[in-house]
């Protein structure tokens, strides 16, 4: 029963408020900016370029755990796993040596978006070249602007420094999160098995080939 209504609970209220919920509406006005500027160009990648788009790397980050457990409380359409953690749970991963925790911020030439990309990645206790990742996902918000695959990059460096040699990663596969299940394949994780549900990928660090989507700054916050 504890179980049951832990998954359930976020239908009937809000565990946590982040300084995001007070900025929907310049966030709003923002989108709308955008939208009318991508009419202006006939190429994507021309429109994304831009943007000027700067992306925050947050690490085991505190003071930003209520927006992050709210994130993955409520992300649905671009959500690998789709768990859900209390502030308490993302707590105990910033915590855990054994766990990393990545949140990121994104701003371009209109705005703040604010903290919308996470991935909490479990490292194994046994095997110290061995890493899975355990969450990741991303507001609705940024979809389509290239950012997640940026994200990837950076995951990939932060798991080379420390020394990870194979990278493990879930599709779990939801009514809402169908547009994500090729993701990591687009990446070039190999596909180790699959059923109807779920999806096992894993990743040779060396092997990895970046993205380097230069339109994109990264920033270490």
């Amino acid at each position: 029963y504890p179980k049951t209504l832990r998954k359930s609970m976020t239908l009937f209220y809000n565990l946590s408020f982040a300084e995001e919920d007070s900025k929907k509406g310049e966030i709003y006005k923002q989108q709308a900016k955008r939208d009318t500027s991508k009419k202006e160009f006939a190429d994507v990648e021309d429109y994304l370029a831009s943007l000027e788009q700067k992306l925050t790397i947050f690490e085991d980050n505190e003071s930003i755990i209520p927006r992050i457990a709210q994130m993955s409380q409520k992300t649905n359409q671009f959500n690998l796993t789709t768990k859900r953690y209390t502030e308490v749970d993302i707590k105990k991963f910033t915590d855990d040596v054994y766990a990393d925790v990545y949140a990121f911020s994104v701003s371009d030439k209109f705005g703040e978006s604010g903290i919308t990309g996470l991935s909490i990645i479990s490292l194994n206790e046994s095997v110290g070249a061995a890493a899975e990742i355990d969450t990741l996902l991303m507001s609705c918000r940024i979809i389509g602007r290239n950012i997640e695959f940026v994200f990837m990059d950076c995951l990939i460096r932060k798991m080379k420094t420390r020394n990870i040699k194979v990278l493990k990663a879930k599709y779990i596969k939801t009514p809402k999160n169908i547009q994500v299940e090729n993701f990591f394949d687009r990446c070039a994780f190999d596909l180790i098995d699959e059923d109807a549900s779920v999806r096992n990928y894993s990743l040779t660090i060396n092997a990895y080939v970046p993205f380097n989507t230069n339109y994109i700054e990264v920033i270490n916050g």
